[in-house]
């Protein structure tokens, strides 16, 4: 029986280094049910508060209408703004980035030692579950800054998969003055690499990418600087990316560009194995093979 899979949202977080950019990844705990030992972006479930009255009063720059238009009207008009709001509510508990908007709606930065510990111990409390993220900006006179999230990608775990979700990911300028940090729990380990250089890094098995990670990094490596990224936004048409698992003596992840994706999605297994040639940053990634706990990535030829 295929699972449904769990709605879901995450964060792409970007910075400038000289005339590169960087993007910030969390190394999951080896025991997590979910990429257990990978590194992906910073993100999690969406959870029923996420679309709630009290978080649509506390937001700014999104509205329910503009959240439902840029999901096609496949969800409703909350749970499309829920997205945005798990976006930021995620970023804060596993990295501690807070993205809201002060009472003179400037984009929030601690600014002395003591703003910043008051910042980690309402984080502290969101992580237990004894203070919900509205509380927090309700006490320290901040908005959710929505619009300081992009919609860049839609990705659904493969069908052959127990633990399925349905996440969409979103771009987002690191903002200055605050410090990423781990959560402690979840996550054991943190990075800022280019997009190049963690590709690299998971060739080597430094770095074990999670698939989607990996193919959209893969996507960023194509852009010269920070600007281009989010200027090309607005050309950007975004359509679920569902993947098809086969094991054929070692996990493969097909993708839907690949030349033999209908074939493996339709249960058939090619009487020859060609998975084409290693990717290079230059070359679409058509499909992924997992050896020693790390994914490694092909382009096979067109048929």
């Amino acid at each position: 029986m295929i699972s449904l899979p769990k709605k879901s949202a995450t964060v792409i977080l970007l910075r400038k280094s000289g005339s590169d950019f960087e993007v910030f990844l969390l190394r999951r705990h080896e025991k997590s049910s979910f990429m257990g030992g990978n590194y992906v972006f910073p993100g999690g479930r969406v959870d029923r508060g996420d679309g709630s009255l009290e978080t649509c009063q506390l937001s700014k720059g999104l509205t329910l209408e503009q959240a439902y238009q840029m999901f096609g009207g496949v969800l409703s008009p909350e749970e499309s703004l829920a997205h945005w709001m798990a976006a930021i509510r995620e970023l804060f508990e596993e990295a501690g980035i807070l993205l809201a908007y002060d009472e003179k709606d400037v984009l929030f930065q601690p600014k002395t030692l003591e703003d910043r510990r008051r910042l980690e111990a309402q984080r502290n409390l969101l992580q237990k579950g004894e203070r919900t993220i509205c509380q927090i900006a309700s006490e320290m006179g901040l908005s959710f800054a929505l619009d300081q999230l992009h919609y860049y990608a839609h990705w659904i775990t493969p069908e052959a998969r127990p633990l399925r979700f349905d996440t969409r990911f979103f771009l987002a300028h690191y903002p200055e003055g605050q410090e990423t940090s781990l959560d402690q729990k979840e996550t054991i380990a943190e990075v800022w690499l280019t997009p190049k250089q963690s590709l690299e890094e998971n060739f080597r098995g430094k770095v074990a990418l999670s698939p989607p990670t990996l193919q959209i990094l893969e996507d960023l490596s194509r852009y010269g600087r920070l600007e281009d990224v989010f200027g090309s936004l607005k050309e950007r048409v975004i359509t679920p990316v569902l993947p098809v698992l086969v094991n054929l003596g070692e996990e493969v992840l097909i993708f839907p560009w690949d030349p033999e994706y209908e074939m493996f999605e339709r249960g058939e297994i090619p009487s020859t194995i060609n998975h084409g040639k290693p990717s290079t940053p230059d070359d679409k990634t058509s499909r992924l093979v997992l050896r020693d706990g790390i994914w490694y990535p092909f382009c096979r030829p067109s048929l």
